[in-house]
C-alpha cells in the first residue's frame, strides 16, 4: 500500500550501475524497468515531515508498521508533526506535515489529495488525524489478518523458504557458469 517494490531514486541510481556491470556479460543478465507499485511515491515521517517514512528510523513514532495495533497507530498519528495554521490545505512545500497526512489519507482511500484538502478545508488537524487513523486501520485490516494467518502456518513457511532457496541456487549457478565462461575464469 505505502511502499513501492523499489524507491524511484534508488532505481535511477542502481539501473545505470547495473547496466555498466553487465556490458561484459551481455544477454546473460537482463535488466528490467523498476516496478513502482505504490499509489503515493513518498510517504513522510510523522516526526519529521521533510524525511521519508522509514522502518529504520530511530524514532518508532515516525512510522506505521503492519504489525502495529490500532492504539499504537492512533498514538503515532495523533503525535504527527503539523503546524499551527488554521484549516487544512495541501501544500507540501509550506505545510509538509499537514500535506503528509493528506497524502496518507489519499493513499488509503484512493481519493485525490486536492479533493481531500477541499473536504477538510474548514476542519482542524484533530479531525484530519482521526480520519487518517481510521483509514490506515481499514487499509491494514486485511493484510494484517493475512499476515497473522501465514505466521501460524510454520510448515508452509519452511517449504516456501526451501523452494525459494533451491530456485535461487539453480538460477544463480547457471548464470555464474556463463559469467565465468565469458570473463575467462573457466
Amino acid at each position: 500500500m505505502f511502499q513501492s517494490h523499489i524507491s524511484e531514486p534508488h532505481a535511477h541510481v542502481s539501473a545505470p550501475r547495473a547496466h555498466a556491470q553487465c556490458v561484459k556479460i551481455s544477454n546473460i543478465v537482463t535488466l528490467s524497468k523498476p516496478e513502482l507499485v505504490a499509489p503515493s511515491k513518498r510517504i513522510l515521517s510523522f516526526r519529521d515531515p521533510t524525511a521519508k517514512m522509514s522502518k529504520s528510523a530511530i524514532d518508532p513514532n515516525s512510522r506505521v508498521l503492519l504489525t502495529d495495533s490500532y492504539e499504537t497507530i492512533a498514538k503515532r498519528v495523533r503525535s504527527a508533526v503539523t503546524d499551527s495554521i488554521s484549516g487544512i490545505t495541501f501544500d507540501p512545500a509550506e505545510r509538509p506535515g499537514t500535506s503528509n497526512l493528506i497524502t496518507i489519507l489519499s493513499a488509503c482511500t484512493g481519493e485525490a489529495p486536492a479533493v481531500l484538502a477541499e473536504r477538510y478545508a474548514e476542519s482542524n488537524h484533530g479531525a484530519l488525524k482521526r480520519d487518517v487513523v481510521e483509514a490506515i486501520e481499514e487499509a491494514l485490516r486485511k493484510p494484517r489478518a493475512e499476515f497473522a494467518r501465514l505466521r501460524e502456518e510454520k510448515a508452509f513457511l519452511v517449504q516456501v523458504a526451501r523452494n525459494g532457496a533451491e530456485k535461487a541456487r539453480e538460477h544463480s549457478e547457471k548464470t555464474m557458469r556463463e559469467v565465468r565462461k565469458r570473463v575467462g575464469l573457466s
